[in-house]
């Protein structure tokens, strides 16, 4: 399957562990052919940036998503998890579905929905990722 990508100057995006930008003065289509994993900008987190167990948790998501490595991630995945229901235990309905999702293979949506642990609009968007 292929993936149409469009770009505005200066975005850019991940397959994998690489970062691809776009450079010049116009919108630029790309095309991806392949099984490898994509992430826009928008929702990529970096390192520095992860300074809160939620951003933590969204950056391990990422992590596991592009590297393709879940186990590598496993036991810092469930240590914040944990941190996050200790903080508030309203949190354990998202963690529950965010296992679910993890368990299906759908980190791209894992990464949206531990997205919206960093909204202040927490349950609005967490009701619109789940009938999704």
């Amino acid at each position: 399957m292929t993936l149409k990508i469009t770009l505005k100057p200066g975005e850019s995006f991940f397959v994998g562990r690489a970062e691809v930008f776009a450079q010049g003065t116009s919108i630029t289509h790309l095309f991806v052919r392949g099984d490898a994993a994509v992430l826009r900008d928008e929702d990529y987190i970096r390192e520095d940036e992860a300074d809160t167990n939620a951003r933590r948790l969204h950056y391990v998501l990422q992590q596991m998503y592009l590297t393709g490595d879940m186990r590598a991630h496993h036991v810092e995945y469930f240590s914040l998890v944990q941190a996050l229901i200790a903080e508030n235990p309203d949190n354990n309905a998202i963690v529950a579905d965010l296992n679910q999702l993890l368990i299906e293979g759908q980190f791209y949506k894992a990464i949206k929905l531990a997205k919206c642990l960093n909204n202040s609009a927490l349950t609005r968007n967490v009701t619109r990722l789940r009938t999704a």
